[in-house]
């Protein structure tokens, strides 16, 4: 959030930035700019969001983000960071900007000048609406994966940011932590938590690619057509040899 007021604010973009919270009761301290302004949480605050020109969603991680939606439903695009459940209902491009974790695709003259505002928002509430976006393939561009390897046996208590575990399934502890042992290997999707796991000893961290669903079926497909033409060519030589057993 504050990387991203500060961009503005240094390519000379006027903004103004309305942040709903309690600072009280999170302890945190307001950010400097003039541009934020601050307003105490209410529980209908729909004008605002038909008033802004974006909603804006920078969390780490989110299971269902109800703002979001909050914003679709009255037309108000949103501008938000990769997290899984984005793709749920934010369309790239469309009604919104879904932008990396660091902010490296980060577009200034997309988001100001190219202002999303026809798109059409549809509530997923039935079983046949989810059925339709889970047989929808989403790909997640530019998302920097890294591979953590561990020295030892810990406790990751940041489980969600966990995309991919490697030759085994995750185990969790009774406190929601995921259960590393030596020698596991795993993905996440966040630079600062590699960095934190990384700075602990506890793991070697290394930035790594992780096949998309897409190229991995695109390699089944021609691994299996080069098995049919090994089948295809044994049965030709196959032949050949009854034939030439039957001329002796």
């Amino acid at each position: 959030m504050v990387k991203l007021a500060k961009i503005l604010k240094e390519n000379n973009i006027k903004f103004r930035w309305t942040i709903f919270t309690d600072l009280n009761l999170y302890n945190k301290k307001p950010i400097d700019l003039e541009e934020v302004i601050y307003m105490k949480p209410s529980y209908d605050f729909t004008d605002y969001i038909k008033e802004a020109d974006y909603g804006v969603q920078l969390s780490d991680t989110e299971g269902y983000s109800y703002f979001i939606n909050e914003c679709l439903q009255q037309d108000t695009p949103v501008i938000c960071t990769n997290f899984p459940s984005a793709h749920e209902s934010v369309e790239d491009g469309v009604s919104g900007y879904i932008l990396d974790m660091d902010l490296s695709n980060l577009n200034l003259d997309k988001i100001v000048n190219n202002i999303p505002n026809n798109f059409v928002y549809k509530e997923k509430c039935t079983e046949k609406d989810w059925i339709n976006f889970l047989n929808k393939k989403v790909e997640r561009k530019n998302y920097k994966m890294f591979e953590i390897t561990a020295k030892t046996n810990y406790k990751d208590t940041r489980p969600e940011f966990i995309e991919e575990y490697r030759d085994k399934e995750i185990k969790y502890n009774s406190d929601g932590s995921a259960a590393i042992k030596q020698g596991d290997i795993y993905i996440i999707n966040n630079k600062t938590r590699a960095e934190e796991i990384k700075q602990s000893g506890l793991a070697t961290v290394a930035e790594t690619k992780v096949e998309t669903e897409e190229v991995k079926e695109q390699k089944q497909t021609e691994v299996q057509k080069e098995e049919q033409e090994t089948n295809n060519s044994t049965k030709e030589i196959n032949e050949v040899k009854k034939k030439i057993r039957k001329k002796k």
